[in-house]
Formats: C-alpha cells, sequence, structure tokens
C-alpha cells in the first residue's frame, strides 16, 4: 500500500513539473513557438550594462589604509604655521560689507553683521563696533570710509564674480 502511494506521489510530481515548463508564459521569449524577433525584443528582460568605476587617486588611502590596525592619523602640521583668523576680512571684526547702492549723488551700503542681521548705512550714520562708535564718512563703489576716534578706516568692497574693464 505505501509502496503504491510513494509510487503515485512520483508520477503526480513529474507531471506536475512536466506541465510547468509546458506553460507559455512562464517560458523565456526565446523559447516561445512563433514569436517574431520584433515580438523577442520587445518583451525581452532589460539588460543591464554595468562598468567598474573609474579608477581616482588612491595615494592617501595606500598610504594609511582605512582598515589597518596600524593606521596613523596625517602628520602634524609644521610648527610656526600662524593660524588664519576666520574674522580677519570682517569690517571692525563684526561686519561684513554685503553691498554698496549707488544712485545719482546718494550712496548707501549694506552691512552684515555675525548674526545674519543687514544695517543700512549712509554717509554720517553711526556703527557700533567693540571698541566704540565709527561714523561713516565716505561710500563709493570700491570702499567705506569711517572716522572711530581721532583714527580713519577705510574698508575695500569685495566683489565675487565682478570684472572690470
Amino acid at each position: 500500500m505505501i509502496r503504491g502511494l510513494v509510487i503515485v506521489s512520483c508520477l503526480a510530481l513529474t507531471a506536475g513539473f512536466v506541465a510547468i515548463t509546458a506553460l507559455p508564459w512562464l517560458q523565456t521569449p526565446d523559447e516561445r513557438p512563433g514569436l517574431s524577433a520584433a515580438d523577442r525584443a520587445a518583451t525581452a528582460a532589460p539588460v543591464l550594462h554595468l562598468r567598474a568605476p573609474m579608477p581616482t587617486d588612491m595615494t592617501s588611502i595606500t598610504e594609511r589604509p582605512l582598515f589597518s590596525a596600524v593606521r596613523r592619523p596625517p602628520p602634524p602640521e609644521e610648527p610656526g604655521t600662524p593660524l588664519i583668523d576666520p574674522n580677519a576680512d570682517l569690517l571692525f571684526g563684526e561686519y561684513e560689507i554685503s553691498g554698496v547702492v549707488m544712485l545719482g549723488d546718494s550712496a548707501m551700503a549694506m552691512l552684515r553683521d555675525r548674526e545674519g542681521r543687514l544695517t543700512r548705512v549712509r554717509t554720517g550714520d553711526q556703527v557700533e563696533t567693540p571698541d566704540g562708535i565709527a561714523v561713516v564718512t565716505a561710500i563709493t563703489l570700491n570702499a567705506l570710509t569711517f572716522r572711530r576716534g581721532g583714527d580713519t578706516v577705510t574698508a575695500t568692497v569685495q566683489r565675487e564674480g565682478v570684472t572690470t574693464e
């Protein structure tokens, strides 16, 4: 009895595999009979073309391998290298000249403080500085002139991407 059940199960399993392989929707387009070349091309799976990445400069990785147990930090800077002051280009260490507008004889400058606020100044206006008050004495397209105490300070206007001929 068990031997007959095993034989029937094996026959049923074999018949199932034969039926599955004979189904046309499970066959690839090249295996289907009666399809033209255009139909095969339309139903074919897309082909991915993968390229290896282009080689880049690997000197830093070869000198200091990323996953090496003896990886060391980069060499320190040479002694005596001056530190760059990030506020060196700021006017009075507080303001950046955002722009200058001239209309006829009148001129106005826009100053941006460290917090990003804009302040409009004209000739005669006062600007707060860490050392006191500075008075705007002249505004041109190229420079702003201030009087602070007994000193005169001239700040040039930096223009990015503007060429003068």
